[in-house]
């Protein structure tokens, strides 16, 4: 059960991650387009406009999806099953 929750909330992240680059190449699209004057063009998708064309949506939330999702199995084999953590070890000297 621990796994299953770890990865889905892996995949979560990595589909957050995938619509935060969405939104910031639309605020860069926005910004280049007023700059030079230009009212950017709007392409509608299923039920709200968006400056970035879809497929380039679609694409990069699959791969978001792909990558959360196999990013939470390869961590969960490092952190769980080979128990390779990544804290400092103090070394105490004795004497």
């Amino acid at each position: 059960m621990k796994k299953i929750i770890y990865i889905i909330f892996s995949t979560i992240l990595g589909i957050v991650s995938s619509a935060m680059v969405i939104a910031l190449a639309e605020r860069w699209i926005i910004n280049h387009s007023l700059s030079l004057g230009v009212e950017p063009d709007a392409y509608l998708y299923v039920y709200e406009y968006g400056y970035v064309p879809q497929y380039f949506t679609i694409g990069i939330m699959a791969l978001g999806f792909v990558l959360g999702f196999s990013l939470g199995h390869k961590w969960w084999k490092i952190v769980y099953i080979e128990k390779r953590h990544w804290r400092k070890k103090l070394h105490v000297r004795k004497g």
